[in-house]
């Protein structure tokens, strides 16, 4: 099991090594200097995207109509497997958005909370997200606030509110 302050020590360790010091994260510009190829295409309903590693290629797909945000996330997620989860043998991890709907006991489910957990890391680092606070109007509502924050930040205001609260932030 991957702790927590290990996933978020990565991202910040990657954000600092590109020279990235504010939102949004360029996800894709991201994945491509670390050695990565991205493609997308058109998948089945129940899939958005996928890792896949064989011998020498390190490809992450992602579905293309899907929303923009959607697609940022997927990346990202994929970016975690192939960081924390692949092995040098060949690999495919695939993102089911019905994945969420099985048992939660399993190894892949902790392996896709992790995948998510570096996915709202990388895209929303507490940094980033604590000095754009400090830019937003003290007359907005929460759910102003979270939308405003979800647009910079380039993500779903689900995945907002999801990182908003696991960083301890009261909404």
């Amino acid at each position: 099991m991957i702790k927590i302050k290990d996933i978020e020590r990565k991202a910040q360790e990657i954000l600092l090594q590109l020279k990235i010091n504010k939102a949004p994260v360029p996800i894709e510009e991201v994945v491509v200097s670390l050695g990565l190829v991205i493609d997308k295409g058109i998948f089945g309903d129940t899939i958005s995207g996928f890792l896949l590693t064989k011998e020498n290629v390190n490809l992450i797909a992602v579905k293309s109509t899907e929303s923009e945000v959607r697609q940022r996330f997927t990346i990202a997620h994929e970016l975690g497997h192939f960081l924390f989860h692949s092995t040098n043998k060949d690999d495919i991890f695939i993102s089911n958005v019905l994945f969420r709907n099985e048992s939660s006991s399993t190894g892949e489910i902790r392996m896709e909370r992790e995948a998510n957990s570096f996915a709202a890391a990388i895209l929303m680092p507490a940094k980033f997200i604590n000095d754009e606070i400090q830019n937003l109007n003290n007359k907005l509502t929460v759910e102003e606030a979270i939308k405003d924050l979800a647009d910079v930040f380039k993500v779903s205001e689900v995945a907002m509110t999801y990182r908003l609260t696991n960083l301890g932030y009261n909404i």
